[in-house]
């Protein structure tokens, strides 16, 4: 039995609080609650264990503006849902931007049940990412990947000292710093930090509490202009020793711009299209043998999508759903996903289940459902011999029905331990032969016809064909 739910109520007015534990027990939940009218009870109650907090927008002294400030200078992670009785536009959306995961009016409490099942899942989400960057971290090979790549600052620094260990080329884009510059030394020698204060603060936070989200700083490069960063950071431990692991995002522009509102939703975007690149690495990092496959489907799918015209819109949700597809495997256990040798029928039972646990993990995200046709549907056969729900022919989403063809494709062309990729003559036999059973027809003759005008001569699927040996035979 799951445990009840620890809820946070910040309502001045007994009755109104009754109301809303009301709905919360109608809508099915289990809880534990405490009423604050104070910002004394209210500082002293988010010490404790929460899951939830469901706050009046305006007290006679004290709001929820202040409340999440606090949480903020608390480095606290606890959903944060207003329930007012009138609010204005402006107001709903300035407590979006401070860090709410929704408001309700209380003459719309119904609503309330759902609204707490999406802010819960979406800490689940946080909380889920977060671990997986933290493990991959403590591997170099693993983590050197994301350090290289990612536009924004990382620093690893050392918790004792606060010495640089070692920095990122985004670091040097938005410092001027060069790697030499910093690794060895302290932060207040480098005088990185314009105040102080705030360094103080942001290695006290990480000595008590071992992470900081959403800390906003200012630094100085190394001409001397000012910079404003959006910190991440959280602590892992090497060899006894403990590090820091610290994210800086340049929001300078975005503190200065006049349309707060479109900015935070830009950055917003970006963050989850860097949670699913993530998602996709750690997919191609747990099996080694299909390392770099997502990348290359992604980009061939892409490049099938484009020429059969399907929107720029429509686009990016194939993408996302590419860059996903075996998302589900993330529930599939190491034993049946690396298995050298064959599987056996209960072992294939399980592993034709990723596409429904693709779908529990991602329908929760309101931004991702578009993307779905891909990792619950990419299995589907035309004539319906597919799984998980059989679907045929046009029942197929168009997504799904191109994304079959060129996940086949790669996969038969590369190499495995156990045989040799086959020669791209024999794949598109395959392809061909089943045209009308596994894959839409209408959709290989398109393949094919662009294949042979060379749309996907330098994709990164055909460059891994002309460095490797093939093999002219499919064993099905």
């Amino acid at each position: 039995m799951d445990a009840p739910l620890r809820v946070l109520v910040l309502e001045d007015r007994p009755a109104d609080a009754e109301l809303v534990l009301y709905e919360l027990k109608r809508s099915g939940y289990e809880f534990t609650h405490q009423r604050v009218d104070t910002q004394q009870d209210y500082r002293r109650a988010i010490q404790e264990p929460l899951d939830i907090i469901l706050a009046d927008f305006s007290l006679p002294q004290f709001n929820a503006m202040q409340a999440l400030h606090i949480l903020q200078e608390e480095g606290l992670d606890i959903p944060f849902i207003v329930v007012t009785g009138t609010i204005s536009e402006e107001a709903a959306v300035e407590t979006m931007k401070q860090g709410a995961a929704d408001y309700l009016l209380k003459d719309r409490l119904s609503r309330l049940g759902q609204a707490i099942q999406r802010a819960l899942h979406e800490k689940q989400l946080r909380d889920e990412t977060r671990a997986s960057e933290a493990a991959l971290r403590i591997s170099e090979e693993k983590f050197s990947k994301a350090f290289r790549i990612s536009p924004d600052a990382i620093a690893i620094i050392r918790l004792t000292d606060g010495e640089y260990i070692e920095v990122n080329d985004g670091f040097t884009q938005l410092t001027g710093y060069l790697p030499e510059d910093v690794v060895g030394k302290s932060g207040l020698i480098l005088n990185l930090w314009a105040n102080l204060d705030e360094n103080q603060r942001f290695f006290l936070q990480m000595r008590e509490k071992g992470e900081i989200n959403n800390m906003e700083g200012v630094f100085k490069r190394q001409d001397g202009s000012l910079w404003i960063g959006l910190i991440a950071s959280r602590t892992i431990e090497v060899k006894n020793e403990l590090f820091i692991i610290s994210i800086i995002r340049d929001i300078t522009e975005r503190k200065r711009a006049e349309l707060e509102l479109q900015r935070a939703h830009h950055d917003l975007a970006e963050a989850y299209e860097a949670t699913i690149e993530g998602w996709s690495r750690v997919l191609d990092l747990r099996d080694k043998e299909t390392e770099g496959h997502t990348q290359r489907v992604t980009e061939m799918t892409l490049r099938l999508a484009r020429a059969l015209n399907v929107s720029e819109d429509e686009i990016v949700h194939i993408r996302r759903g590419a860059l996903l597809h075996d998302i589900g495997k993330m529930a599939i256990p190491d034993g049946i996903l690396q298995k050298p040798g064959p599987l056996s029928e209960d072992e294939w039972r399980e592993m034709r289940l990723h596409p429904e646990y693709a779908y529990q993990m991602l329908y929760p995200v309101v931004y991702l459902r578009p993307a779905l046709d891909i990792p619950y549907c990419h299995h589907e056969h035309w004539d319906g011999s597919g799984y998980p729900r059989g679907l045929a022919g046009d029942e197929i989403p168009l997504a799904a029905r191109i994304f079959a063809i060129v996940d086949v494709w790669d996969a038969l062309l590369s190499n495995r331990p156990y045989r040799k990729g086959s020669t791209e003559e024999a794949v598109l036999a395959y392809i061909q032969k089943h045209a009308g059973t596994y894959f839409d027809p209408r959709l290989v003759e398109s393949f094919i016809e662009l294949h042979h005008n060379g749309v996907f001569s330098d994709t990164q699927t055909s460059r891994m064909i002309r460095s490797s040996g093939r093999s002219s035979e499919i064993i099905e």
